[in-house]
This record gives structure tokens, sequence and C-alpha cells, in this order.
């Protein structure tokens, strides 16, 4: 196959990531990577659209020196608080004279799932198939050929805002380069960290990022929940900021590289040197006091997120337990923290290793935009998707359509 270049960009509160591969075969080996502080945006939001662009620009220059090419599209990760998840069921009469199930009826019954009057200005960016059933029996991925009189079908939609997404797409837009489609950080750092078989038995993916921690719960092979919560590592951040009395970028450096979520694992007599905000004056505080202030911010996150898994109604079904990712997943202890508030199995997310002619860490603040490279992988040369949403100013029949014709490609 003739190599083609694919290019991944994640526009995050605290960093832009950009990442250019070359497709091989049905794998990518990455050849170049740049990355920028992000500061224009606000919990996932673009509040600024000149920095953001620049930021964009920064990113984007870096990774195409790297790989020595000219980037002319890309695909996005798409987070924020608009991100919005809602389950629907559809379903439709078998119509065929024998009941076997044909393409059209699929269609009906995934139209039939879709239609809803959606709220405010908001639109559908992916439509992921959970599952259909036959007759209310069993559950299946593929139900054509099968034989039946109904067919349902159940579907997760996500949904954001039109406006908060247009945002994100001019900025990259006018950085130079076209959206060849989007993707929910869910979504793209599931496709980084999670197994077939956590995704089969049952789990929750935490991506914990600067201004959002992103919840996703799998099962079955598919997403059964999703929501985006307003708190991040930036909460943390500010809160040592705050009661150290010490600059952001001082307290950024103390929570990575000397805080941990446990402050009676520290030496009681053991101090840090800081330099105090304003004045640039050394002074000597007790360790344990920075560890206390990154404890109470992380738990208070972590009961948020414990608020959702109880709402979610087949909690017994997260099997294999929960798996944080995302650049707050690197604090020490945290992982300790989500067992002992979530009351289920806890670990780190790295992505998995793949082709790289370029330095890359395979940790996980690069967990949304390597994983976004494999969505887009499956995507391809499809134009749109069960979970690219394509950029292209097609009115909303011609998108369903192109909806339908990648969905028969994946099951025939």
């Amino acid at each position: 196959m003739k190599k083609r270049t694919l290019v991944g960009v994640d526009v995050g509160t605290t960093k832009v990531c950009s990442v250019v591969a070359r497709m091989e075969q049905e794998d990518f080996r990455v050849s170049g990577v740049g990355v920028s502080p992000s500061t224009g945006l606000k919990k996932g939001v673009v509040v600024n659209l000149t920095e953001t662009i620049e930021s964009v620009k920064r990113s984007l220059d870096q990774a195409e020196q790297e790989a020595q090419v000219g980037v002319d599209s890309v695909f996005v990760s798409l987070g924020g608080v608009h991100v919005q998840g809602l389950n629907r069921s559809g379903k439709t009469d078998i119509r065929s004279k024998n009941g076997e199930i044909d393409k059209e009826d699929i269609s009906r019954a995934l139209a039939d799932a879709r239609s809803i009057q959606l709220p405010g200005d908001y639109e559908i960016i992916h439509m992921l198939t959970q599952g259909f059933t036959v007759d209310g029996q069993g559950h299946t991925k593929d139900p054509l050929g099968l034989v039946g009189r109904r067919l349902s079908v159940n579907l997760h939609l996500v949904l954001n805002a039109a406006a908060a997404l247009q945002n994100v797409v001019n900025a990259v837009n006018k950085a130079g380069v076209g959206v060849k489609g989007v993707v929910m950080q869910q979504l793209a750092s599931a496709e980084a960290v999670l197994t077939d078989d956590e995704k089969e038995l049952g789990v929750i993916l935490l991506d914990i990022g600067g201004g959002t921690t992103d919840f996703a719960f799998y099962r079955l092979g598919s997403i059964w929940e999703s929501a985006v919560l307003p708190i991040g590592g930036d909460l943390v951040t500010k809160d040592i900021a705050i009661g150290l009395k010490v600059t952001l970028e001082e307290a950024e450096r103390l929570k990575k590289d000397q805080g941990t979520v446990f402050p009676e694992r520290v030496d009681s007599e053991a101090v840090i040197e800081i330099r105090e905000i304003g004045t640039g004056r050394p002074r000597s505080l007790l360790y344990q006091d920075l560890c206390r202030v990154i404890q109470a911010r992380c738990r208070e996150i972590l009961l948020e997120v414990r608020k959702l898994v109880d709402e979610v109604p087949m909690r017994r079904e997260m099997l294999t337990g929960v798996v944080l990712t995302g650049g707050g997943a690197l604090l020490d202890g945290l992982a300790e923290q989500a067992e002992e508030i979530l009351e289920m199995p806890a670990r780190v997310g790295y992505p998995a290793p793949m082709e790289s002619e370029k330095e890359l860490a395979f940790d996980p603040s690069h967990a949304t935009v390597l994983g976004l490279l494999r969505y887009a992988v499956q995507m391809h040369g499809t134009g749109s998707g069960n979970g690219v949403g394509t950029m292209s100013p097609e009115p909303a029949g011609a998108r369903w359509g192109g909806l339908m014709n990648w969905f028969f490609r994946k099951i025939t």
C-alpha cells in the first residue's frame, strides 16, 4: 500500500500536541511530534481564538519539521464541558417475506434511534452502536442476514454545542490546515490505553486533563456512558499556588516533581524550599503541607467521579475496574486513592508502544493524540463514520448517508 500521512492534533487546556505518522498497511509509524503550551482554552473550550491558533501553529510546525513533511489536513480530539453522552434505542419491523434482516432494516432501526430533538444548538458528533437484538433475544454487533420479526438497536450518541465545536475547527483551520474529522477524547484515549478484554468485560476510563476529567464506561466492547467533569489537574496546581503562596509555574513543578496524594507516607520532618510569589524570597515549609493540599483536591475530584459511577445502572459490570490516563494520572499515588474511593481495582493507562522514528514518551499525557491516530486509522479513506464526524459543509442527510455507508462497510 502506498504510504500516506496521517496527523492527529490534541487541542487541550494545558497543551496542544501534534503527531505526524505514515500509514503502512493497517498500522502507522510516528515520524514527527510537536508539543506547545495551550493558552487559549479553559476547561476544553476556546476562549481566545488568536492564542489557540498560535498554540496549534507552534505544535504543528514542530511536528512537520521533525517529520519533514507538509501537513494539509488533520484529525482533532474534542473535549470540553459541552460534550454530552446520551443513550437511545430504536426499533423496526423486519419487512422481508422470509424475515431476513437486510441493510434497509438496519438503516430504519438506526434512524429511529437517532431521531431526537436536540437541546439548544447541540449537534450529534458520534453515533456509537452498542448492539442489536432480534425479537428481543441475544446481543449482536452484526444482525445482517439474521431472521426475525423485529429488530432493535441501542446507540450511544455524543453531542456537542455547535459553536464550541466550530471554534475548535476554526482555530485549526486558521492555523493553516483542514479538519478531516473530530473524535471525542474518551474514544481516542481508550484506543491507546484499554485492552479489548477490558472493553468487553466492563471498565471505567478516566482521562484526567488540565481543565476537565473525561469519563467513559465500556462494556461488551462499546461505550455505554460518557460524561465530562469541569475539574482537572489545573485545580490542584491552583490550590498549591494559593495555599503555599507560590507562582502557578512553581506550583505545577512542585506537583509534578514532589507531589503525592498520601502525606502520611512522607517524613513528617521533611521540608521543601519554595520562592514566595511577588517577592521571590526563599522559604521553607513542611513537605507534608504540600501533599495535604494535593490530597484534598484529588479526593474531591474522585468523589465527583464516584457520583458518576454510582449513577451507572450497570455498575456491577465494571468487572476490570478503572483505568486512569491523561497527564493528571501521573500524580504519585492517585491510582491507589482511586481504588480506595471508587472501591474497584485501578491502574494507570500507558499508551501501547508503536513504531516511531522519533523520541516519543509513551506516557499518559500523550494518550489522547496517540489514540486519535489509532482511531483515525480505522476511518482512513472513509470520509466519515461511526465515531469520526466530518466537518465538511454537507447537509444533515448527506452526513447521515456517510455514516450509514461506513457502518455497512464495517459489518459486510
